[in-house]
């Protein structure tokens, strides 16, 4: 009996039969590997847009901070620049004030010597 069970395995035609369970296993598998992966894309999407926004608000945080600073140090810039002019005028007036003494002392040193 083996003998003619094989013949008639050997000389039987040789056929593929498609499982129509096993694809639709396969297709399944398939849409759920996809979904999951999916899925993981959008949770990193979401984990990185949450990651840019942070740190998007601490610069913007940051910069805020930096025109506060700059603002502060131009209006104390403009302080010092007033000052330096107010200094700048008054060094010209006591200049002025001291050649006005020096003269005086010349002309009362000349009239001292003529006495």
């Amino acid at each position: 009996m083996i003998a003619a069970d094989t013949r008639r395995l050997a000389s039987a035609r040789f056929e593929v039969v498609s499982d129509a369970r096993a694809r639709s296993f396969m297709r399944a598998a398939l849409v759920l590997v996809l979904l999951v992966v999916a899925l993981a894309a959008g949770l990193r999407l979401l984990a990185d847009g949450a990651a840019v926004a942070n740190e998007r608000a601490r610069l913007q945080q940051e910069s805020s901070g930096l025109r506060t600073e700059v603002a502060r140090l131009e209006a104390e810039l403009e302080v010092e620049r007033a000052t330096h002019a107010g200094l700048e005028t008054q060094v010209g007036d006591l200049n002025r004030q001291v050649a006005e003494l020096e003269r005086q002392l010349a002309f009362v040193n000349v009239q001292e010597k003529r006495r």
